[in-house]
């Protein structure tokens, strides 16, 4: 019996006369080794990743040009580096509710192709009204891309290893902010601005292809209490293991452990449940959103204007930036299933305040220090940012795993809308440092509210994890 169980496992699918239940569907989910079909699920959906990435920063990258081009007041300036965090802060909702009703796969795959159709009508825009505009259509793809993915990951790896297997898929995220800040440093100067969004359209293709080659997420099929398609999803996974699969022995330890909890809506990330992670979560997406769009966007305009710097050594001053986010991300995928979340989160965050309050104490030498000590401080962000991506999808259960995604990645539009034009304000008012100070706060109080309401998730099954 042992020989023609584990045959079938390897073939895909449930036995002759063994009924499926949603406990069958994890327990198999949590013996699967890594397999060629999640290596193509995270290349195709680490893609969407990539460029939703590259598409966030390449307003860096083409924001000097198009001040002069359109002769843009400080006003407008804030207000085109804010629209798009306008769109991904209703994207951040709408998409994860979508992916809860309609699949993940589904999900990432329409907003793909919503930032694929509007990043190459940017490249077309002739007037700063109609470029706001189709930013603020494409930050509804933006914005709901994110979460579904890092919900979808999450839920296709086990409990072994899943820090480290869903962080390698979420460095794609740092790998675009540098590809925007490498490709723009090379490619605006010599093609025009234009360039950088019509390379952003890529993602448009996976509208078309995404759900034909990737499986929806098991958990949420069998969760819907689809459980012929959540087998045909898994099986989708097992045909691609090499060599034989063991047999499925605790499916009903899994079954108890899935029908320990009731099945949470919405209201339930506000309840007594789930409250304190919700406000851990928040402070951590607030503080990825508030330094990322409040510094990193701004960094080559405040290289050029406050410091008058050639618009290519800005360029490439910004690009330094991303290497040490990509490096750090790096370092926390190979480190988080060994120390923790919480850990990475906590010093990462700490030590970037402080590279912030120390730019701001050295914001009156060279352009050099002060680059410097943003990079240290874009590339620690890195770290927890990227933690934020595993462990965010931990907190709660499949039920509303992606709604609490959807609203931690609605804090971050809501501090990216307000801190691009918190620094627009201190700089152009000759107070950079105290721009850099309000920055470094923010990492300290997230740390606080990580550590005192945070949960560790670590070496984990998501169902142990459900409050």
């Amino acid at each position: 019996m042992r020989t023609l169980d584990t045959t079938l496992g390897h073939r895909g699918g449930t036995a002759v006369g063994e009924s499926i239940t949603r406990g069958s569907i994890i327990a198999r989910l949590e013996r699967m080794p890594a397999n060629a079909m999640q290596v193509r699920a995270r290349i195709l959906i680490g893609l969407a990743t990539f460029f939703d990435g590259f598409d966030v920063i390449a307003i860096a990258a083409t924001l000097p040009i198009l001040i002069q081009k359109w002769h843009l007041t400080p006003w407008e300036i804030g207000f085109l580096i804010a629209s798009g965090s306008v769109g991904q802060l209703f994207g951040a909702f709408l998409f994860p509710w979508l992916a809860e009703r309609h699949g993940r796969v589904r999900a990432i795959a329409w907003s793909s192709g919503i930032i694929g159709v509007t990043s190459i009508a940017c490249g077309f825009a002739p007037s700063f009204a109609v470029f706001a505009a189709l930013r603020v259509i494409q930050g509804f793809g933006l914005g709901g891309e994110l979460p579904v993915a890092a919900t979808y990951i999450n839920e296709v790896s086990r409990a072994h290893g899943r820090g480290r297997f869903v962080l390698l898929y979420e460095i794609v995220f740092p790998i675009g902010l540098l590809a925007s800040n490498a490709l723009g440093a090379w490619i605006v100067p010599r093609f025009g601005w234009q360039a950088m969004y019509f390379i952003g359209g890529t993602p448009l293709i996976l509208f078309f292809v995404l759900r034909k080659l990737v499986p929806e997420s098991p958990r949420w099929l069998a969760e819907r209490e689809r459980l012929q398609d959540a087998d045909q999803a898994v099986s989708a996974f097992e045909r691609t293991v090499k060599g034989p699969l063991e047999p499925v022995t605790n499916a009903a330890e899994f079954d108890a452990l899935a029908k320990r909890h009731p099945k949470r809506s919405v209201k339930d990330l506000f309840g007594p449940a789930y409250r304190n992670r919700t406000i851990a979560v928040a402070m951590l997406w607030m503080t990825c959103g508030f330094i990322q769009y409040g510094l990193s966007t701004w960094l080559p305009t405040i290289y050029r204007t406050v410091y008058h710097a050639p618009l290519q050594l800005a360029l490439n001053l910004a690009v330094a930036a991303s290497v040490l986010g990509v490096l750090g991300s790096l370092t926390c995928a190979l480190l988080v299933d060994k120390v923790g979340r919480k850990p990475i989160i906590n010093v990462s965050f700490v030590l970037c305040g402080i590279s912030l309050a120390l730019a701001g104490i050295c914001h009156a030498m060279s352009v050099y220090v002060v680059a410097t000590f943003c990079a240290l401080a874009l590339g620690l962000l890195a770290s927890g940012f990227i933690t934020a991506y595993v462990y965010t999808p931990e907190l709660y259960p499949t039920s509303i795993r992606a709604l609490g995604c959807g609203v931690g990645g609605a804090w971050l539009k809501i501090a990216a809308i307000f801190a691009p034009t918190i620094v627009s304000k201190t700089m152009i008012g000759g107070n950079l440092d105290v721009a850099f100070y309000i920055l470094a706060a923010v990492p300290f109080l997230a740390a606080i509210a990580v550590h005192f309401l945070g949960i560790e998730t670590k070496g984990k099954v998501l169902e142990q994890l459900e409050a």
